[in-house]
């Protein structure tokens, strides 16, 4: 287990999927994914059980844990590159602005430590879509480097919209840019 400030990490469970699944439905954080579908409990089970076919995994995820040891959301390392040392962050919490929790905050902060001082990795980024400024807003908070702008990259309530490219380096967080 991960253990940080406000939050632990452990291990997903089966029996997380049916809250993963309601959180991921929700509109809160629906938006916030690539995912366009509504999600059931088949495709939550596909998922899980894809975690533990990849060798070498290509997507760490784990359940967040609050002090009193209840899930409050989900993150880890995915689409992570061995060779040239990089993975995505994905993280979601329960609830209304949850990327203004403290529990957020320290989500990734623990995320990246773990990526950076125990996988080895060079670099940590985010996708976040321009619409979502509660997620840009995040990122910039913890002073992630805006790399980049993909145009037209997102097909949104009628409309097309930018994604932000959002990154960490490892000496960006070992002085303390976090």
């Amino acid at each position: 287990m991960l253990e940080s400030k406000y939050v632990f990490f452990r291990g997903l469970e089966e029996g997380d999927l049916i809250k993963l699944r309601d959180w991921r439905n929700s509109k809160f954080v629906k938006r916030t994914t690539r995912e366009y579908r509504l999600l059931n409990m088949f495709n939550q089970k596909s998922w899980f059980e894809s975690l533990h076919k990849q060798t070498p995994p290509r997507d760490i995820m784990f359940g967040i844990l609050n002090k009193r040891k209840s899930l409050i959301g989900v993150c880890g390392l995915t689409y992570i590159d061995w060779k040239n040392r990089h993975a995505e962050i994905s993280i979601y919490l329960s609830g209304k602005d949850w990327q203004k929790k403290l529990e957020t905050k320290d989500s990734i902060n623990l995320l990246m430590s773990y990526g950076f001082k125990e996988l080895g990795l060079h670099k940590v980024f985010a996708e976040v879509y321009s619409f979502v400024s509660e997620t840009v807003n995040l990122y910039e908070l913890l002073d992630f480097h805006k790399d980049g702008i993909i145009r037209d990259n997102v097909w949104r309530n009628g409309k097309w919209w930018n994604s932000f490219i959002y990154s960490k380096l490892e000496s960006e967080f070992k002085n303390g840019k976090n």
